[in-house]
This record gives C-alpha cells, structure tokens and sequence, in this order.
C-alpha cells in the first residue's frame, strides 16, 4: 500500500517544491493501493506546494454540465462540471473563495 509519506517523498524527489506552479495529469488507478485515495493526492500535493503555488487538476468530463451562474459567465466560464465526490468536494468549497 502506498501511504502519503511514501508519496510525500516520490514527489519531492521529483522536484516538486514549495511556491511551484504544478499541472497534475494522473490517473488513481496507477498509484495501485494508495491510502486515502484522492484525496491524499490532493493534501500531499497542496502540502508540498503551499498557498505560495498553485495545482491545475484537468479533468474528463464525468458529469453532465452544470448550470452557470451570471458570475461565472461575467468570469468567461462556459462550462462548468462536477469532479469531485461530493463528501470530498464539500471539504474544499471554501478554498475557492
């Protein structure tokens, strides 16, 4: 099993480091039996880079589309989707702001 300390150290030896912008392409799948699933991808990594960086998650369209709110469409958002569980997702709805 992959624990977030084994992973904590596969991404520093990588060279991910604090303040770093980081665009994440993975699949859950290839880490075989991790720990906390997704959600210990997302902790480490935000641990590592701190709120001096940013992580860019693209992600395939699981869901339909969501309605846009005229905030979104003033932000040039032109669709909007869900990803994440929503036990996971309701976690991290403040950190938006």
């Amino acid at each position: 099993m992959v624990t977030k300390k084994m992973l904590k150290s596969v991404l520093t030896n990588l060279g991910i480091e604090k303040g770093m912008i980081l665009e994440v392409h993975s699949s859950l799948s290839s880490f075989g039996e991790l720990e906390g699933g997704a959600e210990t991808i997302i902790n480490t990594l935000k641990e590592i880079v701190t709120e001096e960086g940013s992580i860019f998650m693209p992600a395939l369209r699981l869901s339909k589309e969501l309605p846009l709110s005229e905030e979104d469409k003033e932000l040039g958002i032109t669709v909007k989707i869900k990803i994440l569980p929503p036990e996971i997702a309701k976690r991290y709805e403040g950190e938006r702001e």
